[in-house]
């Protein structure tokens, strides 16, 4: 599903640095927009409310805005999983025309799970005013909805249009919250966020539908795709696990942590730190996106090509070539752009922190959570690999080992004391790197024996 990336690199052949900035550009922002424009809204929304509202007021529509974030990324893994593979099939299949009515069909099944969800935590979970949980509920409906649609957005040629829905989608967030945070408060703000979401999954609803829309309203065929991409589906649900469980546990286990309301819990020497951290991962997700998947997407496609018709053993071997070409220039780029990137902000880490309101107490966990990010999106890179591979089991097993390190290390770290704060993330992301690089050489190195070996053979 690297289509995406296949137009940004059209931008490439322009002469000149404009085409190499803008392709980048696009990389950037389509990679890492959700993340981006939401931490970017909330940042401005921070500074802009605390003028009509205490903070301690403002600290549980904040809280609660992580809280979704965090509950619908883990719980969608599986669903964007499942459905990536599902309407990659039908692309393969030349059956295009089923792919919307997957999109449909998973995207108001999904909508409907998160909105029980939300209902549970926030109405029997949170206390406060009936709206603002009402409003916290609908906007873990519509924020689960946004992660299922950016699924199909990799397969829309019109990036711009894409870039264009994140942020109006942002803006009408950002506005309606501090309209009716003037008018109502943190009730307000809520509901003027949660308002703000919805035009967004309208919006990206509206770029989908004149992609690949048609009349046709749903597919139940993607409830069954689970039961044969189980593993795909744990896969997701381990992976994104993995990257929230240390939240959790900081919230919920740290002595230093605040309880807000109920369930929302914070713990502001950890989280801050971390979501800043988590922003430096922009340039590595531009050259994932532009280069390391879209050009082994094609290696990959070359190959399985000459496979299935049957080419010469040298001409096997020659894309198996490319493929590997392709893996060490990408990586290679990826290691010289993510790591000099993440260098540079180890070292101003303690001029930086004060600058973005945080104290020079907060540097050695930032650079500490510096470290875990770049690991990160390098693991990613190589589960990438395994999927195009379809090694699915050690997938599942590079993110199972994953999260269950990243809960086992954290749960440690708490216990230790702030010197060790981050150390579980890195930990995780480094063993998961460990495992997933291991399988990647091995299924390299074999890779037409694990091709040629599974077929039937016939006398």
């Amino acid at each position: 599903m690297a289509g995406v990336g296949f137009e940004l690199n059209k931008l490439l052949s322009k002469q000149g640095y404009t085409g190499l900035l803008q392709a980048y550009g696009y990389a950037a922002l389509i990679g890492s927009g959700p993340w981006l424009v939401s931490v970017i809204s909330l940042g401005m929304l921070g500074a802009v409310l605390t003028a009509v509202s205490d903070a301690d007021e403002l600290q549980p529509f904040f809280v609660s805005i992580s809280l979704v974030y965090a509950i619908t990324l883990v719980l969608s893994g599986p669903i964007q999983m499942v459905l990536t593979r599902h309407a990659a099939d039908q692309e393969y299949a030349r059956q295009p025309e089923r792919i919307y009515p997957t999109f449909v069909f998973s995207i108001a099944w999904s909508m409907l799970l998160f909105s029980v969800v939300g209902l549970v935590i926030f109405v029997g979970c949170v206390p406060g005013p009936l709206l603002f949980r009402l409003a916290a509920a609908m906007l873990m409906t519509f924020v689960g909805g946004t992660w299922v649609a950016s699924i199909f957005l990799t397969a829309i040629k019109d990036y711009a249009q894409v870039l264009w829905g994140f942020f109006f989608g942002s803006i009408a967030s950002f506005v309606g919250a501090w309209i009716c945070g003037r008018w109502h408060g943190v009730t307000g703000a809520m509901v003027g966020f949660t308002l703000g979401q919805g035009v967004l999954v309208l919006l990206l609803f509206r770029a989908i539908y004149k992609e690949v829309g048609n009349r046709a309203i749903g597919d139940p065929e993607f409830l069954r795709c689970f039961r044969k991409y189980w593993q795909l589906a744990l896969c997701g649900l381990f992976y994104n696990l993995g990257i929230w469980i240390d939240k959790f546990l900081f919230w919920w286990l740290d002595p230093a942590a605040e309880k807000v309301a109920g369930l929302l819990h914070s713990a502001p020497v950890y989280d801050r730190v971390v979501y800043f951290a988590f922003l430096t991962i922009v340039p590595g997700m531009a050259v994932f996106l532009l280069k390391l998947e879209t050009e082994f997407a094609d290696a990959n496609h070359q190959f399985f090509q000459h496979v299935l018709k049957k080419g010469t053993l040298a001409q096997v071997t020659e894309r198996k070539q490319a493929m590997i070409t392709s893996l060490r220039d990408g990586f290679g780029l990826l290691l010289k752009v993510q790591g000099l990137f993440t260098v540079v902000l180890i070292l101003g880490a303690e001029r930086i922190l004060p600058i973005i309101g945080l104290g020079a107490v907060q540097a050695g966990i930032f650079q500490i959570a510096l470290l875990g990010t770049f690991l990160l999106v390098v693991f990613m890179s190589l589960l990438m690999v395994l999927h195009y591979l379809d090694k699915r089991r050690d997938a599942m097993i590079a993110c199972a080992v994953f999260a269950a390190t990243n809960l086992i290390v954290t749960y440690g770290s708490i216990m230790a004391g702030e010197r060790w704060f981050g150390v579980g993330f890195l930990v995780a992301a480094g063993l998961g790197n460990v495992l997933a690089g291991f399988w990647v050489n091995q299924h390299m190195r074999n890779l037409e024996y694990d091709t040629f070996t599974p077929q039937p053979l016939y006398g």
